[in-house]
């Protein structure tokens, strides 16, 4: 074992506290936290927490964030973390194609701590430190307590940094831009949260539980309540607290169908050009989105040409695409019924662009693959290269799979009229419910001939029994009821029927 010293918090302040780590490095530890127990993960990531400055460490957390996301463990509160609180919900996801509205890069957020520690009050930095280290985790009031002192203070180091308004600020603003425009517009965007990082908390507790899957009127009252205190204090802020609402819905888009009702008091005179302006971005968030979604498919799709699985991205499973394709087409229908209101032609063209991507989407991963997604599950009889005969056994991962897959099939009909797949997923089914009944006729010719073996016979019935799944999945119980009927009377299910 060796000692490494870690400090408080992310940023290196705060008390230094030696904790052991194993000699052996880091890096590969992340492949083992994906398997071990949700309660181990989370003793291990509190450890690692506590040696965060490590490269190592920092590595580690970069590669098991996915299991940070899914687990949520309370994380130990660092200062750096309630800076974020006001913009998280904005944040760019890791993986995925899901992009929040108005999004902000996580790229962003270790130039904006430099700022804010390089540029700001440092005594009220140290200050806050130390009541962060003695908070809980999962203490909300008192991370929020902090950041009303934090966040105004942070929001104005930024903004002196951007400015250059000291030799010194200019400087270390140079040092962490670089040159990078967009790094900029997105750190003025945080500054922005930051300033109206206390609205935008009492707006996040009205809009729960995230994601928000409809609007009601509590949660529209809400916003307009928000929109008009924001007024207040500053108009041009209001654009981002309706960024941080939308971050919060389902369906962003939804936001833009209530956004002409609402009253925007002071702000009401800016009403017209914050729609059109959201209503920017909504279109540009689903041209986003898809673009990513095409470009991971294609790359998934690439990879199967070649013989390697994925082309190296992750693979997206059929019903994942599906659901995936039922939020965007949600967004596309709520989209389109407000667009109108921009008399804009172009937003026509876009919304057709990006409902022909989805439905490119869709059909490759769902349509296309379902041979080998579905059929591939049945085994084919096998006459020859086995003993005897004897029948192949069933793989159930890939009959599970191929059960997703046959869900997705049928879940792609609510899809069918929005992405005029209607022609291509009829015979899509009709080749389907063909293959599945025509591998399970052979199975069942193939039958009495496994029946003399108990072993045999039970493989035999499991795989009939599993195509016959399949076909109900695809088809429907009632075109597979000849079959089913078939079945029990070759396995001699209906022979207890007379007692």
């Amino acid at each position: 074992m060796r000692a490494v010293t870690g400090r408080a918090d992310d940023a290196g302040r705060g008390a230094a506290a030696l904790v052991p780590i194993p000699a052996d490095p880091l890096p590969g530890l992340e492949s083992r936290l994906f398997d071990i127990p949700e309660s181990k993960f989370v003793e291990v990531v509190r450890l690692l927490e506590r040696v965060r400055d490590h490269p190592d460490v920092h590595q580690t957390f970069a590669a098991i964030r996915p299991r940070l996301i899914q687990v949520r463990p309370d994380r130990r509160p660092t200062l750096k973390r309630v800076l974020c609180m006001p913009f998280e919900d904005v944040l760019e996801s890791v993986g995925g194609t899901d992009v929040p509205l108005g999004r902000i890069e996580r790229r962003v957020i270790d130039p904006a701590w430099r700022l804010v520690t390089d540029c700001g009050d440092n005594a009220l930095i140290d200050q806050l430190d130390r009541q962060v280290q003695e908070t809980a985790p999962g203490n909300l009031n008192a991370l929020r307590n902090i950041g009303r002192r934090l966040w105004p203070m942070a929001a104005e180091a930024i903004h002196r940094a951007l400015r250059g308004e000291a030799i010194q600020a200019q400087a270390r603003a140079a040092a962490v831009l670089q040159g990078d425009g967009e790094l900029r517009r997105q750190l003025l965007d945080v500054a922005t949260f930051l300033e109206i990082g206390l609205t935008v908390e009492a707006l996040k507790d009205a809009l729960t539980p995230k994601p928000l899957r409809a609007l009601g009127d509590r949660h529209v009252a809400a916003i307009e309540q928000a929109v008009q205190a924001m007024a207040r204090q500053s108009v041009g802020a209001v654009h981002h607290l309706l960024l941080a609402a939308a971050s919060r819905l389902a369906i962003p888009a939804d936001l833009l169908a209530v956004l002409n009702d609402l009253d925007f008091g002071k702000a009401r005179r800016e009403q017209p050009a914050i729609f059109a302006r959201l209503g920017g971005l909504v279109m540009a968030n689903l041209e986003e989105r898809t673009a990513r979604l095409a470009s991971q498919t294609g790359r998934q799709t690439g990879g199967r040409r070649s013989g390697q699985e994925g082309g190296g991205a992750t693979a997206i499973a059929p019903e994942e695409a599906v659901a995936i394709a039922e939020r965007l087409v949600a967004s596309l229908n709520t989209t389109s019924a407000v667009m109108d209101v921009l008399a804009d032609p172009g937003y026509r063209g876009r919304l057709e662009s990006v409902t022909a991507a989805v439905r490119t989407m869709v059909a490759g991963t769902v349509l296309d693959t379902a041979p080998d997604g579905i059929l591939a599950a049945v085994p084919a009889p096998a006459s020859t290269g086995r003993p005897a005969g004897r029948p192949v056994p069933v793989d159930d991962d890939a009959q599970i799979a191929a059960e997703d897959h046959a869900r997705a099939l049928r879940r792609c009909e609510g899809l069918a009229d929005v992405l005029s797949l209607h022609e291509p997923l009829r015979q899509t089914m009709a080749s389907m419910e063909k293959g599945l009944l025509g591998r399970a006729e052979a199975l069942l010719a193939q039958y009495p001939k496994a029946a003399g073996d108990p072993r045999d016979a039970e493989t035999a019935e499991v795989a009939l029994f599993y195509a016959l799944r399949l076909l109900e999945l695809v088809a429907g119980p009632a075109k597979a009821d000849r079959l089913r009927t078939a079945i029990m009377a070759a396995t001699g299910e209906f022979a207890g029927d007379g007692d």
